[in-house]
C-alpha cells in the first residue's frame, strides 16, 4: 500500500511538472500581452533607422504616451509632435514656428508609438508570436500587420524582453518583406509619471 501512495504522489508530482513546462510559453505570452495592455502612460528614447534601396537615416528621438492625453516625440532636438486625435500639433524650433497638420500624413513617427501596437492587439485577428534568445536575453516576437494603404509600410515585429516586460526594438517590413525601418527603445519607463502641459504645443 506505502508503494502504491509513493508511486501515485511521483506519478502527480512528474504530471504537474509537465503540465507546468507545457503551459509556460502560453502562459508568458499571455503575461506579456496582459500587461502591453494595461500600460496607461510611458516614456522611453529612442534610435530610429529608416532605411531604402539608396540610403539609411538616423534619428534620434524622445517618446512619451499617456491615454487620453495623446503622444510626444521629440525629434533630434528640431521638433516637437505632439498627435491628438487625428491631428499633429508641430513645434519647429529651427524656424521658430508652430503648426498643425493631419495625423494621416504621417506614415513614418507614428508607426514607433508602442500605443499604436497596443491598440492593434485587441483588434487583429492574425497576430503571431515567437520567442528568440539575444546572448542570454529572451524575446517574445509579436507580429502584427499594420493597417495602411502604404505598400511600403505592411507588417511590424515588435520585440519585448521577456523579463522585464518592455519593449525593445520594432522592425518593420514592406509587402516583399524588406526591413524598412529599425526602431531601438531604451530607458523605456512603463507607466511613467506624465503630466497634461507636456501634451500642448506653444
Amino acid at each position: 500500500m506505502e508503494k502504491k501512495l509513493i508511486l501515485l504522489f511521483a506519478a502527480v508530482v512528474i504530471f504537474c511538472t509537465l503540465g507546468i513546462s507545457c503551459a509556460r510559453p502560453g502562459d508568458k505570452n499571455k503575461n506579456i500581452i496582459d500587461d502591453l495592455k494595461d500600460l496607461k502612460s510611458y516614456s522611453c528614447n529612442m534610435d530610429i533607422q529608416v532605411k531604402n534601396s539608396k540610403q539609411k537615416i538616423d534619428y534620434s528621438a524622445r517618446q512619451i504616451y499617456s491615454v487620453g492625453l495623446g503622444y510626444r516625440l521629440e525629434l533630434n532636438k528640431d521638433r516637437t509632435m505632439v498627435y491628438k486625435g487625428n491631428k499633429i500639433y508641430i513645434k519647429d524650433y529651427k524656424n521658430n514656428s508652430v503648426y498643425t497638420t493631419d495625423k494621416s500624413f504621417d506614415d513614418v513617427y507614428r508607426l514607433s508609438f508602442i500605443g499604436e501596437y497596443i491598440g492593434l492587439l485587441y483588434t487583429d485577428e492574425n497576430i503571431k508570436y515567437s520567442f528568440t534568445k539575444v546572448g542570454d536575453e529572451e524575446y517574445e516576437l509579436i507580429k502584427l500587420k499594420i493597417p495602411s494603404n502604404n505598400k511600403n509600410l505592411s507588417n511590424a515585429v515588435l520585440h519585448v524582453n521577456t523579463k522585464t516586460k518592455v519593449p525593445s526594438k520594432l522592425f518593420i517590413y514592406d509587402f516583399q518583406g524588406n526591413e524598412v525601418m529599425e526602431i531601438t527603445y531604451k530607458d523605456f519607463k512603463a507607466n511613467d509619471q506624465v503630466t497634461a502641459d507636456l501634451f500642448e504645443v506653444k
